[in-house]
């Protein structure tokens, strides 16, 4: 006895709501790891390779934990 082959329905959703920025002046940002609140956020330059790029770490100024990297796309007013 053959068997007849199930058919399987997949819905796919393409509709995704859009990420807005809002510029909140009135917050100070919490650090994730000390729970204390962040007026600045303390960075320092990394050397790559060859002292090629400008890559960045940031660190609260609290408990000195990393809070995140980057690359300069745009001149730091320093």
């Amino acid at each position: 006895m053959k068997q007849a082959a199930a058919e399987v329905a997949v819905t796919v959703r393409t509709t995704a709501t859009p990420c807005t920025a809002v510029r909140r002046e009135d917050l100070v940002p919490v650090c994730p790891h000390c729970q204390t609140e962040l007026p600045e956020i303390h960075m320092r330059q990394m050397q790559g390779p060859f002292g090629v790029g400008r890559a960045f770490v940031f660190f609260c100024p609290h408990c000195r934990k990393t809070m995140g990297f980057g690359a300069q796309w745009y001149p730091f007013p320093w």
